[in-house]
């Protein structure tokens, strides 16, 4: 990422440490073999597409991948650094503003990237459950 974009993200509202994330591409990508995935469209028209690898309740590896704005990929690359080695029951009450927490600041007008981030997670958790109650 360029030093322009960087000045902009900040000068947007973008913490330094939501930029660093973007600059990393933290989790973006692909998984093989995911115990779940889902895919969550927002009212904005964004998607966002969650890949998590779970043994025994404990979310191993996670992957994200999407169509949007910079505040969406910023969270998804938050909250997967955020579930990775807890356990389900760690994370299923993480909530949007943990999220915007962690990230130590985006745009207001990015909180909505957050809130599509919390509930594309918990989609996940969701069927997570249904498949190990079958």
């Amino acid at each position: 990422m360029d030093d322009m974009r960087k000045e902009l993200l900040a000068a947007l509202g973008y913490s330094p440490k939501a930029i660093a994330l973007l600059e990393e591409e933290s989790h973006l990508g692909d998984m093989e073999h995911p115990t779940i995935h889902v895919k969550h469209e927002a009212g904005c028209g964004d998607v966002l597409f969650l890949s998590l690898k779970i043994t025994d309740d404990v979310i191993e590896d996670a992957a994200y991948q999407f169509v949007g704005c910079s505040g969406l990929q910023a969270c998804a690359s938050a909250m997967t650094e955020m579930i990775i080695g807890k356990r389900i029951d760690a994370v299923e009450h993480l909530q949007m503003q943990d999220i915007i927490d962690w990230l130590e600041g985006i745009p207001e007008n990015k909180y909505e990237c957050a809130e599509s981030t919390d509930m594309t997670l918990h989609k996940a958790i969701q069927e997570y459950r249904k498949l190990q109650a079958a």
